[in-house]
């Protein structure tokens, strides 16, 4: 059997590329981005999935419909065929953090959809802002966490050994799926892999972020060492988002 995850950040479904031409000349969608546009990336993104067939998706950087995303719950968009029945979506940066609250983080979330019913926990870093963490049970022993990491280092670090503890609690094997936001390349992650039983899949020449002309690894996957032997890594492009998409394969 094989069961597949996708991981993607949608950076919130404004169709900018991670090229300057975009940032500057759409600019304003990150205050306010009208539906259609919307719609047309979230159209991009169930081609993607059509394509590939995951058992799970994952997503980062996803809206529930605040005021700078026209009220538009971009969940819904992506579950419109029906095939995806079991899903979650939560604010990223917690219920009760004021952030939450903010007129331009209102509605920013991290959200999965599943075929099949998939136990599931949301857990929080204590430290940082975007401090969501999903754990769901899948395929007999193993476990997937997914996240989205700070872009303050020290703080990066603070969340790494919080993701570190959480894994070492955890009754099984394990599957972590990130944008890590490691800037400083992959050796900031050497204290978090560490005599850990963990791999990181990626390779950091494999790039699945860009900016201008700066090309970085941050989309990881990192998986029990018991694993590796059972899985596949693809890295898919996506023109509509600044971050490519990891699609892995866990053969059982």
């Amino acid at each position: 059997m094989v069961y597949k995850i996708l991981f993607s950040n949608i950076g919130y479904a404004k169709g900018i590329d991670g090229s300057l031409r975009h940032h500057l000349g759409l600019f304003g969608r990150h205050f306010y981005c009208a539906r259609p546009v919307q719609e047309q990336v979230l159209g991009q993104i169930r081609a993607v999935i059509d394509a590939e067939t995951p058992d799970l998706c994952c997503f980062v950087e996803i809206d529930r419909g605040g005021f700078h995303a026209a009220r538009f719950n971009q969940v819904d968009a992506l579950m419109t065929d029906g095939k995806y029945k079991f899903h979650d979506i939560a604010c990223k940066y917690g219920n009760e953090n004021w952030i939450s609250r903010m007129p331009l983080h209102e509605g920013k979330s991290n959200a999965f959809l599943a075929l099949r019913e998939t136990p599931f926990e949301r857990m929080y870093f204590t430290h940082g802002s975007k401090r969501l963490i999903y754990r769901l049970a899948v395929a007999g022993d193993i476990f997937i966490f997914f996240a989205h990491f700070s872009l303050q280092k020290k703080i990066r670090a603070r969340q790494f050994a919080e993701m570190r503890r959480l894994i070492e609690q955890t009754p099984g094997r394990v599957i972590v799926l990130a944008d890590f936001n490691v800037m400083n390349g992959f050796g900031e992650l050497e204290p978090f892999l560490a005599d850990s039983g963990l791999v990181l899949l990626n390779r950091e020449g494999e790039h699945t972020f860009t900016f201008h002309n700066l090309n970085l690894a941050l989309d990881l996957c990192i998986c029990s060492e018991s694993l590796v032997n059972n899985m596949d890594l693809k890295i898919i492009s996506q023109p509509f988002s600044d971050h490519a998409a990891l699609l892995v394969e866990v053969r059982n």
